[in-house]
């Protein structure tokens, strides 16, 4: 499980600061297809050339059982990608860019597909082997949105394909991710008051049917709870509490095999969102998280603040910078829980030339706790090595960089440049009773550089 968490764990933050891993290459959407009387359809096709400077995540100075040889594997890669999207509003960075305000609209919505094909091109089978789809579908719909009462559906499906950190053919990584919620929200009076009530699901379920793998699978449900004031036309105090109920599918039928704890997850948090000045808008929210773990007799449970600080500035209509500082837990397929400690930086800017430029850092303080413990919890683990271990605690050091230049050309046609970098800096390391003389070492550096000509309709 060591190398599970040194490739998912790019999964939860927002799209914007999504590591290469989860991030599919695509132009922006063209003019689009009218669709009847409000809604166009906007189509897509890109070819994709890159590099990838360490396939399968490895250490430094990690040696490859599989060949001998010592630190990171890489190799080049084709990836031709497709995408569709039909909608009446435009759909953004995840989000239905819906207005608060009644529109008259019965319903706004958006549904599209996004999807990839990533071949490598290597003589090494290992790396062949890793050559897979990857794609899922997007829905956003809000019924009569900005009345008295209104209903938000948002759902994601996608299926992610992602090489071991582990050099062979046979093992990998690819696993289906799915989110629903549906939001219920009331405006009682004149509307300065929003109540909502939202129930949500989501599973993870790996495809590999190995064990190592397979006891991550899970399925979260749960719901979140908001009121908001509207204290301003585009400024509200904020109040929510949230409640998430994990359940591993496939974990700990044999003892001693590795544990992935069913938990509850509460939150509450509260403070302000919306517009602080005419270019700035600000979130300041803090709170209190408890995470309980109590089928596991030796881990620990989660208690401590959470803190979500963020500040846009729009200095044009045509740029924007974003800046956030948050502390946050999250349940882990490493132990029980890990806990952030970080910070985002993005900034989007479009030139004169219709350029547009995009960089985004995220950087993260990250402890995982509740490792299981060797030779009882899981016997195949001998000793763990690194800070904290004597804790069962691991601790890392998380660095994402994502940059990207896109220019139209004409109507229809986009190139692209994009480049990734995902680091993980950790003294973290598990020796295997099957293999002591070659033990797991966390940690890696990974860089991808694509080049992107595309077409968009």
């Amino acid at each position: 499980m060591l190398g599970l968490v040194a490739v998912l764990w790019l999964v939860w933050p927002s799209a914007a600061f999504a590591g290469p891993e989860i991030n599919i290459p695509r132009a922006e959407d063209g003019p689009g297809i009218k669709a009847g009387q409000r809604s166009t359809f906007h189509p897509g096709f890109a070819l994709v050339t890159g590099f990838d400077s360490n396939v399968f995540s490895n250490a430094k100075r990690e040696e490859r059982p599989a060949s001998g040889e010592v630190g990171p594997r890489a190799a080049s890669f084709i990836m031709p990608t497709a995408w569709m999207g039909l909608g009446n509003r435009v759909f953004r960075d995840g989000l239905l860019m819906s207005p608060p305000e009644r529109s008259g609209r019965v319903a706004d919505y958006y549904m599209g597909f996004v999807g990839g094909f990533r071949q490598y091109m290597a003589t090494n089978t290992n790396v062949l082997r890793q050559s897979r789809f990857s794609g899922g579908l997007q829905l956003r719909v809000a019924l009569l949105p900005g009345r008295k009462f209104s209903i938000n559906l948002d759902g994601d499906v996608f299926r992610y394909a992602q090489p071991s950190t582990y050099e062979t053919a046979a093992f990998n990584f690819n696993r289906v991710d799915g989110r629903l919620q549906t939001a219920f929200i009331g405006r009682p009076g004149g509307g300065r008051l929003s109540l909502m009530v939202a129930p949500r699901l989501a599973g993870l379920r790996f495809e590999n049917p190995s064990l190592t793998i397979a006891r991550g699978n899970r399925v979260v449900y749960g719901f979140l709870t908001e009121a908001k004031w509207r204290i301003k036309p585009k400024s509200a105090v904020v109040l929510s509490y949230s409640m998430d109920r994990t359940y591993y599918i496939s974990c700990c039928m044999s003892p001693g095999q590795g544990r992935n704890e069913d938990n509850f997850a509460h939150r509450i948090t509260g403070g302000f969102r919306g517009q602080l000045f005419k270019k700035v808008t600000l979130d300041a929210v803090v709170g209190y998280g408890l995470g309980f773990y109590r089928d596991d007799p030796n881990g620990p449970s989660f208690k401590g603040p959470l803190v979500d600080l963020a500040l846009t500035y729009y200095p044009s209509p045509r740029s924007l910078l974003y800046v956030s500082f948050y502390r946050s837990f999250q349940d882990s397929l490493l132990g029980n829980y890990y806990t952030d400690v970080g910070a985002r930086v993005q900034g989007r800017y479009q030139f004169k030339w219709r350029m547009i430029g995009t960089v985004g850092t995220w950087v993260a303080s990250r402890r995982y706790s509740g490792l299981s413990v060797p030779g009882f919890e899981d016997v195949n683990i001998q000793s763990y090595e690194g800070r904290r271990t004597d804790q069962f605690q691991r601790q890392d050091l998380i660095f994402n960089l994502n940059a990207k230049l896109e220019q139209p050309l004409g109507r229809i046609w986009a190139l692209a440049l994009q480049y990734d970098l995902a680091v993980d800096s950790t003294d973290f390391r598990v020796t295997y009773v099957n293999d002591p003389l070659h033990p797991d070492t966390g940690g890696f550096a990974r860089h991808v550089v694509m080049l992107l000509g595309a077409v968009r309709i």
